[in-house]
């Protein structure tokens, strides 16, 4: 192959980088956003900014509403316990004391969560994070039988989903989640539904992994071939770090290439070019809130730049 974009899980990243960027082709991740990752391979690029933007976010945020003492429970992952380690340094920074989960963990394969959920009930908690994947539904079945406030949850890009048709009506109203990137513009999420694939009630990393199809199209292009050696060469270049002119779009992007321009591709996520890590320069961090139908709704997006490595 020329490249492979994704995959999105962190965890699988880890399992699955070498064999691929030891063949020289690059590897472009649409999710994988463990700080771990930085500078992981001259082959290795991501469209999503680390957890270091995402965890400094979202502890701003568990802050600033006035969260005295928090709970996390959390999945023994890389994904999981690098963004955990950022929001317990940036809340605790700002004062906040992390009553359960800042060295304890839940097992992914994990299904019966009630002695974790009792003593997270015991330290009692003015709220409570949850960094989890397909584990968060039993999870937050067994916080509110447990009588742990549901309405003063917090959720990451891995677990802010709609949870309309799972849970009692108003269960999650007033929670928050945050999802690194842009909120997908209407005309887009009608384009990725067009496809016919079932998007499962989320556009989560479909932005990213579009603009990592360009950026490796752009990249091939730039360099006159296919071939992954190519296209690496040329991803940073296409993604702005020359500092070339900007474009929105695959046919305006092109078009300056065969005039001889230097590019800067600027799709649907507006990452800025990438660093010498090979993440994105800079990105949007989206807050969501969840409405009365355990919905969440675009609030407000919060810029962030990558700390360089």
């Amino acid at each position: 192959p020329s490249v492979v974009v994704g995959p999105p899980s962190s965890s699988v990243v880890k399992n699955t980088y070498k064999q691929v960027t030891s063949a020289k082709v690059p590897m472009i991740s649409s999710g994988a956003t463990s700080t771990a990752f930085s500078g992981l391979s001259d082959y290795f690029f991501r469209t999503i900014p680390p957890d270091t933007v995402q965890g400094a976010v979202l502890g701003q945020i568990i802050a600033q509403d006035g969260v005295k003492n928090l709970a996390i429970a959390v999945f023994n992952d890389e994904y999981g316990t690098s963004l955990r380690d950022v929001v317990v340094k940036t809340v605790e920074d700002a004062g906040v004391n992390v009553v359960y989960g800042e060295k304890d963990t839940f097992d992914p394969t994990e299904t019966n969560f009630s002695s974790m959920v009792t003593a997270i009930k015991a330290t009692n908690p003015d709220a409570t994070l949850v960094i989890a994947f397909d584990q968060t539904k039993p999870l937050l079945k067994a916080l509110a039988s447990a009588g742990v406030n549901t309405k003063k949850l917090y959720f990451v890009d891995g677990n802010t989903s709609d949870y309309s048709s799972e849970l009692d009506a108003g269960l999650l109203e007033g929670s928050k989640g945050t999802i690194p990137g842009i909120n997908p513009s209407d005309d887009f999420v009608k384009r990725l539904e067009s496809t016919g694939v079932d998007l499962k009630n989320t556009t989560t990393y479909g932005a990213e992994t579009y603009d990592g199809i360009i950026l490796a199209a752009l990249a091939a292009q730039k360099g006159g071939a296919t071939d992954g050696t190519t296209v690496q060469k040329n991803l940073m270049a296409v993604s702005g770090s020359t500092k070339g002119k900007e474009c929105d779009s695959y046919k305006a992007c092109l078009a300056l290439l065969k005039d001889g321009k230097e590019i800067q591709y600027k799709g649907q996520t507006s990452i800025g070019a990438f660093n010498d890590a090979h993440d994105p320069s800079s990105a949007s961090i989206g807050v969501y809130k969840y409405d009365a139908d355990n919905k969440p709704v675009f609030d407000h997006s919060q810029e962030g730049s990558v700390p360089k490595a």
